[in-house]
């Protein structure tokens, strides 16, 4: 037995590997097919979701300056639905892709129609 070996079986005896982060969860990914490009697929995953979340910011703010040429109670209703949806969305999104929240009487304020 090498040295690290017996210092690793120490190590668990005296319990440094109990109630770790992680500790029972799947490994994603274990089921797949090894490829040896493995890394640039997940690069074009991770790349793929961050144009989505630049599009659906974009789309966030032309739907926040919409609301805000409404009326005031129009505009009031109109950015707490936006709201709502982005409080909903963000629920189904991993956190590098959400959406920043959407504080309606922040906007109010900040458009002038406080």
């Amino acid at each position: 037995m090498s040295w690290i070996e017996k210092r690793l079986s120490e190590l668990a005896e005296d319990g440094y590997f109990e109630d770790l982060p992680g500790s029972g969860r799947p490994i994603s990914d274990i089921d797949k097919v090894y490829s040896p490009t493995w890394w640039a697929t997940r690069w074009i995953e991770r790349d793929a979701a961050n144009q989505s979340s630049k599009a659906m910011r974009t789309r966030l703010n032309h739907d926040i300056v919409a609301a805000l040429r409404l009326p005031r109670n129009e505009a009031r209703v109109r950015l707490a639905e936006i709201a709502s949806g982005v409080d909903e969305l963000n629920r189904l999104l991993d956190t590098p892709q959400q959406l920043p929240a959407v504080d309606v009487e922040l906007v109010m304020i900040r458009g002038g129609l406080a």
